[in-house]
């Protein structure tokens, strides 16, 4: 691979762009024209050209779906959630800056970006879906979107982050998922005043990653939290209308110890987190990453006969080399997936039917076809 140095004086831009920038990036792109080339303009139309330029280097994006998968120019995805409407697949997802990724630094994780594609190869990037909003229980942070279809509109949950790094979760609507319009009964704080739950308004504590299976005439509404014995867990809360929600507490617990913070990054283990809830043949699924001290498993598989009701010491690995995991769509007992993997969005494909089922990464482009 080209250095910067390799390009110091001897090729151009373009050469630069495609020697350097789609190994750095890992994205084949048509980059901005070759410098040297141009005529010397007026300051005005020098501005005009650049804009142009790099609005058309970041808006538009050829993507190695197999081998590389998609990310925004200047930015890493993290959890992330698709919805599909009138033939184009619509992902909204954290986007996280390049160095020392971390969601807690001021400046860090304020949007949701939004960026469509109909093919998975041609990406286009839109405006942030949302932004947080300053002297509110969203102002720090925003966090893990998902969306579910209710009617004519579509409606997600998303993570809100206050200044005190409290956690809660939110809902916003829309009918062409471009504009969307924030709840006023926000936030939902599902965790707060429930006796198994440890959670405050004034310091850190966990209440993210929403996702939401929509299953006999219910909307089962997965988070994660911790309980007040220092145990990671993913909770539940249920509602038919979107306005009143049963709690159903913790339905899978993790560790409450063995935990070791670094700055860093890397921890040997973490919190039970990016789960999502399904069911298959009647059968409830629950998908959730976890790093566990001594493993190097991060994407897990549950299995139980009861949505509310898992066993993390009845885990076992689900896709190796996958992180957050959401279903883009389903043919008859296989689907489509998609996961973060190391800042990129991927795509792959499991067969439920299986007696042990297990998500696989796509191998070639031409595997797309089938589910388009």
């Amino acid at each position: 691979m080209l250095t910067m140095s390799d390009c110091r004086g001897r090729f151009n831009r373009r050469v630069c762009l495609q020697g350097c920038g789609a190994g750095l990036l890992g994205l084949v792109v048509n980059g901005p024209r070759a410098a040297g080339a141009a005529e010397s303009t007026s300051a005005i139309e020098f501005e005009k050209t650049l804009f142009a330029e790099r609005e058309a280097f970041y808006r538009r994006r050829r993507v190695d779906i197999v081998r590389v998968g998609f990310r925004p120019v200047g930015g890493k995805v993290a959890d992330f959630a698709v919805a599909e409407y009138r033939g184009r697949f619509h992902f909204f997802y954290i986007e996280r800056r390049l160095q020392e990724g971390t969601p807690f630094y001021p400046g860090h994780e304020i949007y949701l970006g939004h960026a469509s594609t109909v093919d998975f190869l041609d990406w286009e990037v839109h405006d942030p879906a949302m932004i947080v909003r300053p002297d509110s229980w969203e102002e720090a942070h925003l966090w893990a979107p998902c969306i579910v279809r209710r009617g004519d509109r579509f409606v997600m949950a998303y993570t809100g982050v206050n200044r005190h790094i409290s956690q809660d979760i939110g809902f916003a609507s829309s009918e062409d998922l471009f504009t969307w319009q924030r709840w006023e009964s926000n936030p939902l704080s599902p965790c707060k005043g429930k006796s198994w739950a440890f959670w405050r308004v004034d310091g850190i504590s966990s209440c993210r990653d929403p996702s939401i299976c929509a299953y006999g005439g219910f909307y089962w509404l997965i988070y994660t939290a911790n309980t007040r014995e220092g145990a990671s867990c993913i909770a539940m809360v249920s509602s038919t209308d979107f306005r009143d929600w049963r709690d159903h507490g913790p339905i899978c617990v993790g560790p409450a110890d063995g935990y070791e913070a670094r700055l860093e990054g890397g921890h040997p283990q973490g919190s039970l987190e990016s789960a999502s809830l399904l069911n298959r043949s009647g059968r409830w699924i629950l998908l959730v990453k976890a790093k566990v001290r001594g493993d190097n498993t991060h994407s897990w598989i549950i299995e139980s006969d009861r949505s509310d009701a898992f066993d993390f010491g009845r885990r076992r690995s689900f896709w190796p080399g996958a992180v957050g995991i959401e279903v883009i769509r389903d043919r008859g007992e296989r689907s489509l997936l998609s996961t973060f993997s190391e800042g990129f969005i991927r795509l792959g494909v499991v067969d439920w039917s299986d007696s042990r089922p297990t998500g696989r990464f796509i191998a070639r482009e031409d595997e797309l076809k089938e589910w388009l």
